[in-house]
C-alpha cells in the first residue's frame, strides 16, 4: 500500500496504530513475519512525509536467508529523525536509551535507528510486499554482504564472515559481482589482514566451488 505524500493525518495515525496493536493477536505467525509488518505499516506513514525507512542489519539478513538468521530488534535508516520520532511515538512506540532505540510493548519489538544515512546505494535497495499491499524498503543484498565483510574484518568476528559467505551462497544469482567487488576494492588494506577486497574474492570462490557456480 502506497503512502506517498505530504501530511498525516488523524486518521492515519489510528488505522496504523490499530493495524500494530492488530498483530499481537497472531499467535501462529513467526516473530520475523510480525516484525516485517509493523515495518511496513510505519512505513506507509514515514512514505506520507518523504521519509524512506530502510531495513539494515540483523533483519537484512534474516530476510534474505529465509529467517535461517534471527534477531530480536529491526535496525531501520532513514532522514528525518524528528519527524519520525513523533510518528512512533504516537503509534505507541516508547523512546529507550537515547534518539536511537524504540519499543513497543505491546508487540515487543525493539526498534533501533543508527544512523541518517545509509552506507551503501540507494539504488540497490529492493522492496518486499506482504499482504494488503504494505510493503518495507531492504538495503541491497551487496551493501549487506559488504557490511558482514566488514565486520568480519575489522572486528575479527567469525560468525560475520559466516553470514557473508550464507549470504553469498542464498542470493547467487541475484547479486550484481561488479558492484560488489568494485565496492570491496574501495576498502582500506590492513596491516593485521587482506582487507574487505580479499576476502570478497575468497568467499566468491568458496560459494563457487561448493555450489560449482560458473
Amino acid at each position: 500500500m502506497d503512502g506517498r505524500g505530504n501530511s498525516i493525518s488523524k486518521r492515519d495515525i489510528e488505522f496504523i496504530k490499530e493495524k500494530l496493536l492488530a498483530l499481537q493477536y497472531k499467535p501462529f505467525e513467526k516473530k520475523f513475519e510480525i516484525n516485517i509488518k509493523a515495518v511496513g505499516y510505519l512505513t506507509y506513514l514515514f512514505q506520507k512525509i518523504g521519509i524512506r525507512p530502510i531495513i539494515v542489519g540483523g533483519h537484512a539478513v534474516e530476510l534474505y536467508t529465509a529467517g535461517h538468521y534471527t534477531t530480536v530488534d529491526v535496525d531501520i535508516v532513514l532522514s528525518g529523525r524528528d519527524a519520525a520520532k513523533e510518528i512512533l511515538e504516537r503509534v505507541g512506540f516508547t523512546k529507550h536509551s537515547g534518539e536511537r532505540h524504540w519499543y513497543h510493548k505491546e508487540l515487543g519489538l525493539p526498534i533501533e535507528i543508527p544512523d541518517d544515512l545509509l552506507a551503501g546505494s540507494m539504488d540497490k535497495i529492493i522492496e518486499v510486499t506482504f499482504g494488503d499491499g504494505f510493503f518495507v524498503f531492504v538495503i541491497g543484498i551487496e551493501d549487506l554482504i559488504l557490511d558482514r565483510a566488514r565486520a568480519a574484518v575489522y572486528w575479527d568476528s567469525a560468525s560475520d564472515r559466516e553470514w557473508a559467505l550464507l549470504l553469498l551462497n542464498a542470493q547467487w544469482n541475484d547479486i550484481d559481482f561488479d558492484y560488489l567487488i568494485n565496492e570491496a576494492i574501495k576498502e582500506p588494506q590492513t596491516k593485521q589482514n587482506n582487507g574487505v577486497y580479499n576476502l570478497i574474492l575468497e568467499l566468491i570462490d568458496e560459494t563457487k566451488n561448493y555450489n560449482k557456480h560458473p
